[in-house]
């Protein structure tokens, strides 16, 4: 200890030689089978080490994790002849009933955390399940994952680009179109019942639109200079809620007007009309429209279609 605090150095001096490379062969092994060449040349590259292992000296490594209660054995030619850890004594072991306690954690958490601290809480998870031999916890997690079937590293990517205001190509697979490329000026990745989009200003359309994410397949591409937005109009929409205002969480794009006899006065300035109707479509009966007119006039339109479907399903 005293050498290190005067040389802020790891030398051999400070260190068991058969512990400390034991240890690290034991970490190359829980990540995947190794051959003598690969491990060998890990402990070349090694920052400490920095020399080859003989394969007498490696065999006095893998005996000491044997006798730790290791099970290592080597693969045959044809799979490469490669040292395999089977089994060992530091494994988690995960009951039923902690898998029930480990999914209630994370649907709490889940609901009262931002995106990124979601995606933090979500790697750790899934690191843990691969790292537990109980296919019960993998399942349970992704029944209740914010991020089932998604494509972690980019949906990262995605929030990392509209913290940029990147302008950026998509390809996305559209349930009318297939596969098409759209390009976007990014804005936000934000979950919307129970779903995640990227929103942001579509180029195509020349309106704020949003994607579901599940549906972009990657980013073919990110514009170097971003092109001059197009002029969108805004369209303010005022709607009466019935609903306890504990309840209420408002979009980016709505502001709580009024609140009077229990009824809350909300106004959403967008420029995408369909986001607009989408959004007081989600919030049901409670919901009803003040204005514009013209907005009003086409909700009533829908929601007398809707019901045409569901009366005509009825008699058939």
């Amino acid at each position: 200890m005293k050498e290190f605090i005067k040389n802020k150095t790891v030398t051999y001096n400070l260190m068991s030689f058969t512990g400390f490379k034991s240890l690290i062969v034991f970490s190359l092994l829980l990540e995947s089978p190794k051959s003598y060449s690969e491990i060998n040349d890990f402990f070349k590259n090694h920052e400490y080490i920095k020399e080859p292992v003989s394969i007498d000296t490696l065999r006095v490594y893998l005996t000491s994790l044997r006798m730790m209660g290791c099970e290592i054995v080597r693969t045959s030619k044809a799979e490469g002849s490669k040292y395999k850890l089977v089994l060992h004594p530091f494994e988690l072991n995960v009951t039923e009933e902690q898998v029930k306690s480990l999914v209630k954690v994370y649907k709490t958490i889940a609901r009262n955390i931002d995106l990124k601290e979601l995606i933090m809480l979500e790697k750790f998870l899934r690191k843990i399940a691969a790292m537990v031999k109980n296919p019960q916890l993998s399942e349970a997690l992704s029944k209740v994952s914010s991020f089932n079937s998604l494509d972690m590293s980019l949906v990262e990517n995605l929030i990392a680009h509209c913290e940029k205001k990147d302008q950026i190509i998509v390809v996305y697979n559209s349930p009318r179109s297939g596969n098409k490329h759209i390009e976007i000026v990014t804005d936000k990745v934000e979950f919307n019942n129970n779903k995640l989009y990227l929103y942001g200003t579509s180029l195509e359309y020349e309106q704020y639109s949003y994607f579901l994410i599940s549906r972009i397949i990657s980013i073919a591409a990110v514009r170097v200079s971003k092109s001059n937005l197009p002029d969108l109009k805004e369209l303010r929409v005022g709607y009466e809620l019935r609903i306890n205002p504990s309840e209420l969480k408002l979009t980016d794009d709505e502001k709580l007007v009024d609140i009077k006899d229990g009824i809350l006065t909300v106004e959403n300035s967008a420029t995408n009309p369909f986001v607009v109707k989408q959004r007081v479509l989600s919030l049901g009966y409670a919901c009803k429209v003040l204005y514009p007119e013209s907005f009003k006039n086409d909700i009533i339109k829908t929601l007398k279609e809707m019901r045409e479907e569901y009366l005509n399903d009825k008699i058939k």
